[in-house]
This record gives C-alpha cells, structure tokens and sequence, in this order.
C-alpha cells in the first residue's frame, strides 16, 4: 500500500510507460537505500548483554580473589567491558574484546584498602559508541570468623500454621500421633542413620495457642523418638521412621510420672544422646517441679538393638544440685566428652570425659579442673568454669573442616541462642555470636547440631519456639577468613 501511494504521486499525465518503469524502479531503490541505511544505523543494544554465574561474591580466603563466570548476548558487537568499582576507592578498568571469550571468568582481586562491603559495576561498551544496561557484583569482603547468614529451612514437627511457606517433611501429628512437642537432640546411631528424641510431646488435639502458648491437648508422653538417614538437609529434616506403640503412636521412652502437683515425678527431660561403645545412651533429667527447674534427679537410659528398647542405667545418676544436670555430649578421640549445667538456664558451663567404655561407670569419669592444669578423676566438684554465662540447653561439635569446637545453647540475657568457639576443648571460648535472635524468632529455645555439621561451613540445628510448640530446622553459613594480612 505505501509502495502504490509513492507511485501515484510521481505520475504525471502524458508521461510513456516505459517513462513510468524507470520511475517505478527510481523508487523502489531509493526506498531500499532508505531502509538499508536506517538498519545500519540501529545500535545493538540488548536489555541485558552480561549475565553472570554469581552475582553476591565472596572472597577465597588464600588467593583474596572474587570470581565468576560472564556470558554476552552478542559477544562480537562488544568493543570492551567497563568495570568500576561503587564503594571505596575510585578504581576503574577495561576488558578490552580481544580478552573476551563466550564463557569469560572474570576475577578482581579485593585490595587492603576495600571496605567490608561493595559492588563491581559492569557494562558493555558496544563499536559504535552505545553502552549496555549495568551488571552489579556484590562482594562480601568481610574478614575474620563470622556467621554470614542463618535461616530457617523447614518445619520438623507439628501441622503447618496458614502463614509458612518453608518445607514440612514429617506431617507427625496425622502419622504418629505428635502435634506439638520441642527439643530434636540428634545423634548418629550408626552411619548415616540418626536418632532425634523429642521432649513433652502432645497429640493430634493439640492447637497452637497464641493467647497461652505452649503445651495443651492430650496423649501427653514425656518424650519420644524419631529415626531419619536423610543425607540432605537443605530440604528438610525427613523422618525414616518413630519409636510406636501398638496404634503405631510415637510412645514414651524414658518414663515420667505426669504428676503435676509440684512434689512428686512430674517427667523426664532428654538434654542429650550418644552412641558409644556400640550402644546408644540418653542422658535426661527428671522434673519435680518447673518453677525454678527443680529436678528430682538426672539420669540415663540405653538401647542395646538400635533404639528399638530402652532400659534405665541404674548406677548412673546426677543429684538435683549436680553440674551435670543437663549435659551435651561429642565423642573425639576415643573420649566422650560432656558439656553440663545444673538443670535451668542460670549457671556456667564445666566440662567432663569419659572413655566410651566407660559411659556407664561414673565413678571413672573425668572433670577439667583449670586451675591444675588437669583431668581430675571422679569428684565432679572439681568441675571449672570453661563458659561463665547463663547457659540454657545446649549442644556442641567439632568442626572438622573450620577446626574449631563450636557449642550453642539458649541465653536467657541475651534473648537469643548463643554459639562460641574454641581450639581446645578446654576452652579458652570465644566471645559470644548470635546465631539466631529473639528478637527475629519470638519465643525461641532448644539449639541442638545435627552431626552433619562436623564437616563444611554449614551448621544444621534443630531450634524449638514455644509458640507454636513445635520444632523447626534452621541453617546456618559460618565463614572463617582469617585476618586479610595473611
């Protein structure tokens, strides 16, 4: 239509046909002209010419070099790459097209004077002059031991509230008879196979309560037990199986008296497990009354057929007073070594090891006492202090990868859980990080490792928040950067 409007207009009356060919041809190559000259003259200019693998870069400790791999949209349209640096100091560079490939691995190495945080700003400078949208690289330039993040993976127990959107593997209430419940203390009960007891646990009547949190419903067991050999928990805390009864209920392991009156045996409390000596033991202790956590004793339980039966130690046995009244257990080099408490949140950590022959026979037991120097053979009262805090209910590894030992465990002070770290066990221990706030999970308490925390820079623990009285996997990524002058 356009092409027969132009013809019309440059006829004129009169004019021969052969006249109006050369015309028609005039035209159709002054249109061509036309259009070919303005297709030369568009720039290249895609909407995104950079991509990146990663964008939020992190330095390698040892070369001090950020890195990631650039690919282009039309890598021949490309004269040169401009870098610049937003944040510090004034820095700028070119990557001329001669150094590009289809798949670039740009690097910047950081420079001592680089603040903790910044970003690489990249574009393509294009032949004819254009320039592309801008690719952002955020770097992560801090240096020393830290925790670059912590978030909540999955819920472990209970029925979803109407607002989560993370992960519920286990759906405990419906298949096992668990609603609500708290702790999740994890032990491996043999490779890849994991054991994870729970504390006063409720059944599938139980309703999340905001007005009066915690505990309610019934079917009230003082703790029970779950299997898993879920190797990957990025997804989640998967139960293989529990420990049931005859309705294939999630049943009581260690026994608690449910008497409620203040002065008797109200239930027994699970504070850690271990498998030592080929045999899987649970330390606990039993709750006379909860104000002021008085406890009647603390104790231990063992399975010798994988968790399926459990029967109490009976010639091991902690006072009501006893700095191991709630304890965490790690087994390294032949010793089982034991963090304790008295029962509560108010009083200091001391330390404690046995040989795992020996977990059963507590007059061999050995305690740190810092003031000798020494392991002190069978009088706990010779316990130091190794944390003076207000530790809650904790549990501690060896990281092997970050060469550290690592505890966490509830502060009541701080309003959060607390992790430290320390080269010996013996401590001494770091100041304290947070590893996850109160202030961000309300009502928070519990912290127990998963023994695939031993290996990596990922701890994997469980945390418990009273309302909804329930547990729940957290995740957290701990770098070790050492100092930038190395």
């Amino acid at each position: 239509m356009i092409y027969n409007s132009l013809v019309k207009e440059k006829i004129k009356p009169g004019i021969t046909s052969g006249n109006t060919l050369c015309i028609i041809l005039f035209c159709s190559a002054l249109l061509l002209f036309s259009c070919s000259k303005d297709d030369d003259d568009e720039p290249y200019l895609p909407v995104d010419e950079i991509a990146a693998s990663e964008t939020n870069l992190v330095p390698d400790k040892e070369t001090k070099t950020v890195t990631t791999t650039l690919t282009f949209q039309n890598l021949d349209a490309i004269d040169y790459i401009s870098v610049k640096k937003n944040g510090g100091d004034n820095y700028s560079a070119e990557i001329d097209k001669s150094e590009l490939s289809s798949s670039y691995s740009f690097k910047y190495v950081i420079q001592e004077s680089d603040p903790e945080a910044f970003k690489l700003v990249l574009s393509a400078i294009y032949k004819d002059g254009n320039k592309s949208n801008n690719l952002s690289l955020s770097i992560d330039n801090r240096w020393g031991f830290f925790i670059r993040g912590v978030n909540r993976i999955a819920r472990v127990t209970g029925t979803p509230m109407a607002d989560e959107t993370f992960p519920s593997p286990n759906n405990t209430a419906l298949n096992w008879n668990l609603g609500g419940t708290d702790l999740g203390i994890i032990w491996e009960m043999g490779p890849g196979k994991y054991g994870i007891f729970f504390g006063d646990t409720f059944g599938r009547d139980f309703n999340p309560n905001p007005s009066n949190p915690g505990p309610n419903g019934g079917s009230w067991r003082s703790n029970v037990l779950a299997y898993s050999d879920d190797d990957n928990l990025e997804d989640g805390l998967s139960f293989s199986s529990m420990a049931t009864d005859e309705r294939g209920d999630a049943r009581e392991i260690v026994y608690g008296g449910k008497d409620v009156s203040g002065n008797g045996d109200w239930t027994s409390i699970p504070t850690a497990a271990i498998r030592a000596n080929g045999i899987d033991y649970v330390h606990y202790f039993n709750i006379r009354n909860w104000t002021g956590w008085v406890t009647n004793y603390s104790g231990m339980y063992k399975s010798v057929d994988n968790g399926q039966t459990w029967t109490k130690c009976e010639d091991v046995s902690f006072s009501s007073y006893s700095n191991f009244g709630q304890v965490g257990y790690f087994k390294k080099d032949g010793y089982v070594y034991m963090i304790g408490t008295q029962t509560g949140r108010d009083s200091s950590a001391k330390l404690a090891r046995f040989i795992e022959s020996d977990i059963e026979k507590q007059a061999n037991y050995e305690y740190w006492n810092g003031a000798s120097g020494q392991w002190l053979t069978g009088d706990e009262s010779k316990a130091s202090v190794i944390i003076d805090d207000r530790v809650g209910e904790l549990s501690f590894i060896y990281n092997q990868t970050l060469e550290k030992w690592i505890i966490a465990y509830f502060s009541s002070d701080r309003y959060n859980i607390t992790m430290r770290t320390a080269e010996n066990i013996t401590g001494p221990w770091s100041e304290p990080y947070e590893l996850a706030a109160g202030t961000e999970y309300a009502q928070l308490y519990g912290s127990y490792f998963h023994p695939l925390s031993v290996t990596g820079n990922k701890l994997y623990f469980t945390m418990s928040i009273w309302m909804p009285y329930n547990v729940f996997l957290m995740k957290a990524e701990i770098a070790d950067m050492g100092d930038f002058s190395d």
